[in-house]
């Protein structure tokens, strides 16, 4: 029994994860997220979340989220994000994600993903504090 209950949770964080992955427009994969964590193509790992404090692989301060506000790592205001569509700091459209795509500011597909928050699609695809690309 407790190895039944073993691969079923195995099996079920690997689908998670496989779950969470972004596509360019052309729907080659550019990489996931899983826990937090980024991860390109190849599976390195990119940086992470942390109560919505943004960091790159080796760990260092790349900016920070509040209430759907992006800042960089001095503090700068970068943009926001309201209703699906995503500004930059001077209110300018950078674009926009419906459902699981995500568009330019002139309706151009970019990207997709597969059950990614769309915040985080956004700090990828709009505001590329992650380049998995």
């Amino acid at each position: 029994m407790k190895k039944m209950i073993l691969l079923l949770l195995l099996l079920t964080v690997s689908e998670s994860a496989y779950c969470q992955q972004m596509y360019d427009r052309a729907g080659a994969l550019i990489g996931r997220y899983e826990g937090g964590k980024f991860y390109n193509q190849a599976g390195s790992y990119e940086g992470y979340i942390d109560s919505q404090r943004f960091y790159d692989r080796s760990g260092a301060y790349l900016g920070y989220e509040n209430d759907g506000r992006i800042y960089d790592r001095s503090g700068s205001y970068g943009g926001y994000g309201a209703d699906g569509r995503y500004y930059d700091r001077t209110g300018s459209l950078l674009g926009y994600i419906s459902g699981e795509n995500i568009y330019d500011r002139s309706g151009a597909l970019i990207g997709r993903t597969r059950n990614v928050p769309s915040n985080i699609a956004a700090l990828v695809f709009l505001y590329r504090i992650y380049n998995l690309r």
